[in-house]
């Protein structure tokens, strides 16, 4: 059973490293004075070497001169002492020096190591000369160099989880001994020191699999309040909001233009140009009053405005995702819609880019139209590191679809297929298996076919305060609004079709229709 407190034993231990630890703190008039001496340390300082010190990427340099603890410091010393002699509960103390911590943490102290952050307690712009070891005939030292870790892609990006102590000159990891339970690491117990070494054993922790287990749980800890579907819906809640704000402006600036009969159009489109209409003309007139308004026209105004900020981002946060899906406009022409997804500033944002004209739907046919995108606006393909499709066979084929295709330019680019077209691939694929369903929504869609073909039809359907809802073929959800849209409407939907199917004065093959429709609906 695990001892709840701290032993008295522990306590002195605990106490004589602190003074130890004091002690070997300088005197303030050591800065101040051109006479400087140098006391001895343990394991560190050579008496006969004062001015050696050589470490794997330096040369060398004049070693700090060091005296004992000053009159204020034993002042600090003698109050800390009092409140240990007071047996103020250990857990209240926040030890900057990680060779100080409990090996074994209880949860009230890891919370708190947990809230006060790593950067409290890495003590990057401690005096690494307590650091100092010697390895057969020279001296090495802990770099700040071991702050940062260089990526394979040349990056630089900081070991959070690195600690250095100032009273062991050793290292310890930050996760690890917050969450760890192999107490014989020596990152963990007793820290490490092994500068020759270091370099590997730094590397070798950092991708061990403890470590990695130790950092997914404070990682978890820090998201648990800002979990990703809350921060996408309060982001979503938020550029609703701003576009719901601007559309109201703008439709009551159309409403009043169309309600007197005004121009809207002027001689060009250019925001800040006399000759731009009336529409833009009051639109800018608006701005003057209007906060709202005015930043979105001096973000967005001017035609390629907010089209050249995207690209500024995009090669801003280098990394990025691809989003693409083609679909034929209204005068036919096969278009490729194109999406970039990064994250910046603390935000992820999803950017229209473009409508891309393509030719043909295959994977070496689409690939090459959006290298040639990339290539004309000097975006890296190599910085790609997602691409989003639906599920069809030419965007997600293995072998020959665009995934894969693209994944051979960036082996980061992960494919990450839409979860929506999934699902309705689900749906159509289970319905396909039951005869009875095709039945049933054969019969829907019928239904709707039949009184949309005609005015008069869907008249009288009004007529009846009915309507029905077609069905999608893309759209899996579309079958529900269908199906609810029967049921809620059949005694209209049952009543119109009485009277076409009654009416002499309809066309014998209508009637015979409606009679047909009349016979699958009641049974």
């Amino acid at each position: 059973m695990l001892r709840k407190y701290e032993s008295g034993a522990s306590k002195r231990r605990l106490k004589k490293e602190r003074e130890e630890m004091v002690a070997k703190l300088p005197k303030m008039t050591n800065f101040f004075s051109s006479n400087q001496t140098i006391m001895q340390f343990p394991q560190t300082v050579d008496n006969n070497k004062n001015n050696e010190r050589k470490d794997e990427n330096s040369n060398t340099e004049n070693e700090v001169a060091c005296q004992g603890p000053s009159n204020e410091i034993q002042e600090v010393e003698s109050v800390e002492s009092t409140m240990h002699n007071n047996e103020l509960d250990s857990d209240t103390i926040l030890r900057e020096d990680p060779a100080l911590w409990p090996l074994q943490l209880k949860e009230n102290e890891r919370m708190k190591y947990l809230n006060k952050g790593y950067a409290f307690f890495q003590n990057k712009d401690s005096n690494y000369e307590f650091s100092k070891r010697m390895f057969k005939i020279q001296y090495r030292y802990y770099s700040v160099k071991y702050f940062q870790k260089v990526m394979n892609n040349g990056e630089k990006c900081d070991r959070k989880w690195l600690m250095f102590s100032v009273s062991t000159g050793c290292v310890f990891c930050y996760v690890c001994k917050l969450f760890s339970t192999d107490y014989d690491n020596v990152l963990v117990k007793s820290g490490f020191y092994n500068w020759i070494k270091a370099k590997q054993t730094i590397f070798g922790h950092e991708n061990s699999k403890e470590r990695i287990q130790c950092m997914i749980k404070w990682i978890e800890f820090i998201k648990q309040n800002t979990h990703v579907d809350e921060y996408m819906v309060s982001q979503i809640k938020k550029e609703f909001n701003y576009w719901s704000e601007i559309l109201n402006r703008i439709v009551a600036v159309i409403r009043f233009l169309a309600g007197r009969g005004l121009v809207f159009r002027g001689h060009n489109e250019v925001i800040g140009s006399s000759n731009n209409g009336n529409y833009l003309g009051m639109l800018e007139l608006l701005t003057q009053f209007d906060p709202v308004l005015k930043q979105h026209i001096d973000t967005f105004a001017n035609k390629g405005k907010g089209f050249n900020a995207h690209i500024t981002e995009i090669k801003k946060t280098k990394y990025w995702e691809i989003i693409v899906d083609s679909t034929p406009d209204i005068s036919h022409v096969d278009q490729l819609s194109v999406v970039f997804r990064y994250y910046l500033n603390g935000h992820v944002y999803e950017r229209f880019f473009c409508f891309l004209q393509i030719k043909s739907h295959d994977g070496k046919s689409l690939i090459t139209d959006i290298l040639d995108l990339l290539e004309r606006y000097d975006i890296d393909i190599i910085n790609c590191r997602g691409q989003a499709y639906d599920n069809a066979s030419n965007m997600s084929g293995k072998y020959s679809g665009l995934q894969a295709r693209l994944k051979e330019r960036s082996e980061l680019a992960f494919y990450i297929s839409c979860a929506g077209h999934s699902l309705n691939l689900v749906g159509q694929c289970s319905v396909s298996e039951c005869i009875n369903s095709i039945n049933y929504f054969g019969v829907l869609q019928s239904f709707y076919s039949f009184f949309v073909a005609s005015t008069h039809r869907w008249d009288l359907l009004k007529g009846n305060h009915a309507t029905l809802k077609r069905l999608s073929d893309t759209q899996w959800s579309c079958r529900s609004d269908a199906s609810k849209s029967l049921v809620e409407n059949f005694d209209g939907i049952h009543a119109a079709l009485c009277h076409i199917a009654e009416d002499t004065e309809e066309k014998s093959d209508t009637r015979h229709e409606a009679l047909c429709l009349l016979n699958k609906i009641t049974n």
